[in-house]
């Protein structure tokens, strides 16, 4: 018994599990066997002070987190382990720990991984299959457009070629109404002017009936025949 009590637990414990994971099963057959596989979910125990004598503190799952503080040239790590917010001090042989988490711990991180990524794939494949829907779509009614576009194009090209003498004829219709509303301005212009010179006539035959007139008058007062009367008495 006391040399039980002095050998390394974690040292049995590991030639527990390789025992047992070799003893055959009760109900395996000697030939074949089943395959079974050695657990790798291992609590390491936590001690007071370096070395395998010392009192075990708690015993830590494989995969715990914990802060290296110190390794010893023998081979003891001090360490701390938060546990429910609390920080315990112990020692644990530094060949049990490592510097990133353990497989289990990492494989379940790929697989959440591997999980995320493929819901994101199948997120992508739906917004594919969308995005093809409305592209189709699209492609469809870009074709409808296409198409009515050109019947428009047609039905224009056969409107002009039908109403192209018409429009050329509004056109001249519109230039000669410009040319007859000029003429209309140069008639009236005129008007205006020929009104003025008639005014201008008919002052001046006025002025000069007036003139001809007093100089009749003027004419007849300085020339005129002596009196019957007076030639009588001459005779006498």
């Amino acid at each position: 018994m006391p040399k039980l009590s002095k050998c390394k637990p974690f040292s049995l414990a590991l030639s527990l599990t390789f025992i047992l994971g070799w003893m055959p099963s009760a109900n395996a057959e000697p030939s074949d066997g089943y395959t079974h596989y050695v657990t790798d979910s291992i609590d390491i125990p936590f001690r007071t002070n370096p070395g395998y004598k010392y009192k075990i503190k708690r015993m830590l799952p494989s995969g715990t987190r914990v802060k290296v503080l110190e390794i010893q040239d023998d081979g003891w790590a001090r360490l701390l382990y938060n546990h429910k917010g609390t920080e315990i001090e112990g020692w644990m042989p530094s060949s049990v720990i490592q510097s990133q988490p353990i497989a289990a711990i990492r494989l379940k991180n790929q697989e959440k991984r591997l999980s995320n990524l493929e819901k994101e794939l199948n997120q992508l494949k739906v917004e594919k299959d969308t995005l093809n829907e409305r592209l189709e779509a699209s492609q469809s009614e870009l074709k409808a457009v296409k198409k009515e576009n050109f019947q428009l194009n047609k039905q224009l090209e056969e409107i002009k070629s039908i109403s192209g003498d018409a429009i050329k004829l509004n056109e001249e219709n519109q230039q000669l109404a410009q040319e007859v509303e000029a003429l209309r301005n140069d008639n009236a212009i005129m008007k205006e002017q020929i009104d003025q010179s008639d005014d201008v006539i008919q002052r001046q035959w006025f002025l000069t009936g007036a003139g001809v007139l007093l100089l009749g008058l003027l004419l007849g007062r300085f020339f005129r025949l002596p009196s019957r009367k007076n030639r009588w008495d001459t005779l006498n």
